[in-house]
């Protein structure tokens, strides 16, 4: 990251295995949002989300490390197996 504040963070949300089903998913959409996230995408195993920059800081206060990885909400511990922030794209104009 560049070192300025992002306006909205990018989340990767990987499932649980016992969670990609569409009941399961469906399910975790509902929590997900619940708690401040705006889905932007879905894949077999993954759900991407976008928060601005003031309610990601809410929900995770304490980033872990440099791999982008975040604890995960008690809420989404039943249904997600990690979350990531999604790295910045920089452009090359």
């Amino acid at each position: 990251m560049t070192g300025r504040t992002r306006p909205i963070r990018r989340i990767q949300l990987l499932l649980h295995d016992a969670c990609r089903t569409d009941e399961a998913r469906a399910e975790v959409k509902r929590v997900a949002q619940d708690i401040g996230m705006n889905l932007s995408g879905e894949g077999h195993a993954t759900l991407s989300a976008r928060m601005p920059d003031a309610e990601f800081k809410k929900l995770f206060p304490n980033p872990s490390g440099t791999d982008n990885a975040l604890a995960v909400p008690e809420k989404l511990k039943p249904y997600i197996a990690s979350i990531s922030e999604a790295p910045e794209h920089l452009s090359f104009k």
